[in-house]
């Protein structure tokens, strides 16, 4: 049985950051830690009543960190649907617990895995019968590249999935900055 050239290239590329070893220096160094994120979400099914396109928004977290695992809380805003004809568009506001466990790491970047469990609601530009508490779950991965011995720069995507008001699905890439106390 042959493999393909993408799954040659996946064995290839964990068996080399496997190799990178070593504790998670990319993680802060600091136990305590400060992050802001900007993010772009996807939705992952088409609902014929809005415009399914991309979404933007921020995140914000404090974490804290203990060798190769971390926890943070934090808050998320992000649009998930807008449509023109209505004038309506829908941002979800929650606050998250998101626990990470670092792979692979080296002295300036790490590899590393996520979940998420959130609950928060639907925030409406107009008046809507959103009102329900919105639950939010799912899990990803990133990089983490050290800057400085403060300062760490977070590139990560995630699927979560969202039940409440507007059951969906979506996928987020996002881009933040981490800063240890």
């Amino acid at each position: 049985m042959r493999s393909s050239p993408s799954r040659r290239l996946a064995v290839l590329t964990v068996l080399a950051l496997a190799g990178l070893g070593g504790a998670a220096e990319s993680q802060s160094l600091q136990r305590l830690s400060l992050q802001g994120s900007g993010a772009a979400l996807f939705a992952t099914k088409n609902d014929p009543n809005f415009e399914s396109k991309t979404g933007l928004g921020y995140e914000v977290q404090a974490r804290y960190t203990f060798s190769r695992f971390s926890i943070g809380a934090g808050y998320q805003r992000s649009t998930v649907f807008s449509s023109p004809t209505l004038d309506l568009n829908l941002a979800l506001s929650l606050g998250f617990i998101e626990p990470r466990y670092v792979v692979a790491a080296g002295s300036t970047v790490a590899v590393y895995l996520a979940g998420r469990l959130g609950a928060g609601k639907l925030v409406c530009s107009e008046e809507c019968q959103a009102r329900k508490t919105n639950l939010s779950y799912g899990g990803g991965g990133g990089l983490l590249f050290k800057v400085s011995r403060r300062i760490s720069l977070d590139l990560g995507g995630q699927y979560f999935q969202v039940s409440g008001d507007l059951s969906s699905g979506y996928g987020m890439i996002r881009a933040g900055l981490g800063i240890g106390l």
